[in-house]
């Protein structure tokens, strides 16, 4: 294995885009503190290029990016070395609000799977063109955490605070036919009409004014179960199954939903459901803070440390500490 491969490769088209390249491909790009370094680096150098006007990112292989490496949250979980979590995501939350915020065009490219932070990366871009593989998804509740990368109040300025919760309590995905109805790729297209798709929308800037979301009968029942009092006042409590009668009988997946929040880290649902709340309305340096707010928090509760270590090789058991 070639250890020296550059974690972030760039290529300078003629036409004026820059495509970044997340080069973990055996790691499925996930996020670390080396590449988001290396990204940061190469952000920057194509931004202040005056022959660049759009800046593409990708993921290497069949994947965009799995999200941060969950080794590096253990591993300072078992030290407690807790601001080295909290130093790690404010770094990566000040690329993402730079990225959001460029005088250049920026762009992912969403083909293949994205998970938590890939996600948050893909939606702090001005536009995301997605494949037929492409998807998104927000699992961190599950491994005993929150989403903490802007990806929240992102999603929450899209499609609204209670589909935001929906997605980010069950984790989960979203297809990418379903992303673009609701209004969060500009694009889905054949991997060979990527180049094509991309150019146009550069060509044409990316467009401010977008259509208001057409919620179907399924969203919208999933917006009310969200939007319960009966429900939000159980969340982190863990203790749902008396809801079943009193919540909406419209949507079938009631019962089921109820028992994948069984599931999930109680205190992870808590926070979440209460920063989601906070940054209603909020800019998104503000948004930021709020989540950065409650990180250290969250990491020194048992609860993440069970679920970071338990993700992918069994199921976590939650206490709610």
């Amino acid at each position: 294995m070639n250890i020296n491969r550059d974690l972030v490769t760039s290529e300078f088209r003629d036409n004026g885009i820059a495509i970044l390249t997340l080069n973990r491909p055996l790691a499925m790009n996930a996020l670390n503190k080396e590449l988001i370094s290396r990204l940061e680096e190469k952000f920057f150098k194509a931004e202040s290029d005056p022959k660049v006007t759009a800046i593409v990112l990708r993921g290497a292989g069949n994947q965009f990016v799995a999200g941060a490496d969950i080794k590096f949250f253990i591993k300072k979980i078992q030290t407690r070395n807790y601001l080295d979590i909290l130093s790690f995501t404010r770094k990566t939350s000040e690329l993402f609000l730079a990225i959001e915020n460029s005088n250049k065009i920026t762009l992912a490219i969403l083909d293949g799977l994205s998970l938590g932070g890939g996600s948050e990366l893909a939606l702090s871009c001005q536009a995301i063109v997605a494949t037929d593989s492409g998807s998104m998804a927000f699992p961190e509740t599950a491994i005993g955490i929150y989403p903490g990368l802007g990806g929240m109040f992102r999603l929450s300025r899209k499609i609204g605070p209670a589909l935001t919760k929906y997605y980010v309590f069950t984790g989960a995905g979203i297809l990418a036919s379903e992303a673009f109805d609701l209004g969060l790729v500009q694009a889905v297209v054949s991997p060979n009409e990527l180049d094509q798709t991309i150019d146009k929308i550069v060509g044409f800037g990316i467009q401010k004014a977008t259509k208001p979301l057409v919620k179907s009968e399924r969203l919208k029942e999933l917006e009310a179960l969200f939007s319960s009092v009966y429900l939000m006042d159980q969340i982190g409590r863990n203790e749902y199954d008396t809801l079943s009668g009193q919540l909406s009988k419209k949507i079938l997946e009631t019962k089921k939903i109820l028992e994948i929040l069984q599931k999930k880290a109680p205190l992870a649902l808590k926070a979440a459901n209460e920063i989601i709340d906070q940054q209603v309305g909020k800019s998104a340096r503000e948004a930021i803070e709020i989540e950065l707010a409650r990180l250290v928090d969250m990491f020194s509760t048992r609860d993440a440390l069970e679920g970071l270590s338990c993700a992918g090789k069994k199921k976590p058991t939650y206490i709610g500490k």
